[in-house]
Parts: structure tokens; sequence; C-alpha cells
């Protein structure tokens, strides 16, 4: 498998696992808990400027808000 298709069933994977906690959990818990763990592993395997540098990509990435299929509104 590509690297490109394994990042596709990974993010698969833990959105589909994500996305179960919000039946339970509040959507701000279960994305800050998401984050705080993707901070994590950057601060840990990355350098310092590295760390900087990802965190600038996140801040300035152009995301699309996810949409119930069961709703017209999203998630928040």
């Amino acid at each position: 498998m590509t690297k490109k298709n394994d990042l596709k069933e990974i993010y698969k994977k833990i959105f589909t696992e994500a996305a179960e906690h919000m039946r339970t959990y509040d959507v701000q818990m279960v994305a800050s808990t998401v984050m705080a763990i993707a901070m994590r592993l950057y601060k840990t395997h990355l350098t310092e400027e590295g760390f900087e540098e990802m965190m600038k990509a996140v801040k300035d990435a152009e995301v699309e808000p996810y949409y119930n299929k069961d709703e017209d509104d999203t998630i928040h």
C-alpha cells in the first residue's frame, strides 16, 4: 500500500472513531482531545522549529466542515 493510501485509511479509521465518540461526548471535547493527542505526537517527533512550522500549517489550513448526512447543519 502507498503512503497516500495508508494516510487515507488511518484518517478514515480515526475520523470514524471520533464520530462515534460524538454520540456520547460534546463535539468540542472530542475535537480538543484529538488535537491534544496530535500536538503531543508532533512535539515528541519534530524539532522545535518543525513543531512551530506544523502548528502554523494547522492554523492556516483550509478545511471543510463536517456535515452530518442526517442533518443539514454542521455539528457544533
